[in-house]
């Protein structure tokens, strides 16, 4: 199909086309189980020594060290977002009600300008009955 600029657009359709088949295709071939090949070590005639032993036992202190170090920061870091949070939520609140105070003082004197005007009037109507009278 040209366009009135002379563009042929069903080149680009079809390469459209093209880049949604090659996803659809690795999306496909992403959910299909991948097989692992595993390496079978040829078995010891000897059980492990005491230095072998405590390189493993030091090794796994160390893996358990890392992940409760990494959960400590992970805590501390959700202590300060929640900190946050309630700071946040309590300026929040306290704008909410200065908002209200603010607008209840506003009624207020809209109401007392109110009386104002009306007294005022009355007034006027009064003189304006006395010097027609």
């Amino acid at each position: 199909m040209v366009e009135m600029n002379g563009i042929d657009r069903s080149d680009f359709n079809q390469a459209e086309e093209r880049e949604m088949g090659e996803r659809d295709q690795a999306r496909i071939a992403a959910r299909e189980p991948v097989t692992v090949v595993q390496e079978t070590l040829a078995a010891s005639d000897l059980p492990f020594d005491q230095k072998a032993h405590d390189l493993l036992i030091r090794g796994i202190d160390q893996v358990a060290t890392d992940w409760v170090h990494e959960l400590e920061h992970t805590r501390e870091n959700s202590k300060r977002v929640e900190q946050m949070v309630l700071e946040r939520a309590t300026k929040v609140k306290a704008d909410i009600t200065a908002l209200y105070l603010l607008g209840s003082a506003a009624l207020a004197e809209a109401r007392r300008g109110d009386d104002i005007n009306e007294r005022l009037a009355a007034e006027l109507d009064k003189l304006a009955e006395e010097r027609a009278a």
